[in-house]
């Protein structure tokens, strides 16, 4: 039985560590790390980049409202909502970290290219990704539509 109760402890101090970890990086798919990537921008003087920066987040924003707005699928963990807004948070379509999360990757990884970059902005888009399916906010399906919105965001900004 002392068996069973130390591997159960393991478990849980693993699964308490993981679940940090996880946490810790769906914080590169956030407005507030989104937000500080654009004030770094304005800092050292590189208003184009802001410019894109600015536009993907506001278009990544204003594209996720209108798809939650008319299509509404439930998260993995079921939140309660009473008005459109919670609502609108409570839509698990497309992911908006992955879709920013993408974004970022596309935008760094042109401005600085090179392998070991290129390796970072992967691995750290994919654990961001990755970390919303583990969170239960999303499933794979709301991970492709984030990424392709990301994408597209990306695509229109080349465009200018």
């Amino acid at each position: 039985m002392e068996h069973i109760e130390t591997k159960i402890e393991k478990v849980l101090f693993y699964r308490k560590h993981l679940d940090s970890i996880f946490r810790d990086f769906t914080t590169f798919g956030g407005a507030p790390f989104f937000g500080l990537m654009m004030l770094f921008a304005l800092l050292f003087w590189q208003i184009e980049l802001f410019g894109k920066l600015l536009f993907g987040f506001v278009f990544t924003i204003v594209i996720t409202i209108i798809i939650r707005r008319f299509y509404f699928k439930e998260r993995p963990r079921h939140e309660e909502h009473h008005n459109t807004l919670e609502k609108l948070d409570a839509s698990s379509f497309p992911s908006l970290h992955t879709a920013r999360a993408v974004f970022l990757a596309l935008i760094f990884g042109f401005m600085f290219p090179g392998l070991l970059m290129s390796l970072v902005l992967v691995v750290l888009t994919i654990f961001t990704a990755f970390s919303r399916i583990y969170l239960k906010r999303h499933d794979w399906w709301d991970l492709l539509g984030g990424a392709v919105l990301g994408v597209v965001a990306y695509g229109i900004v080349l465009l200018f």
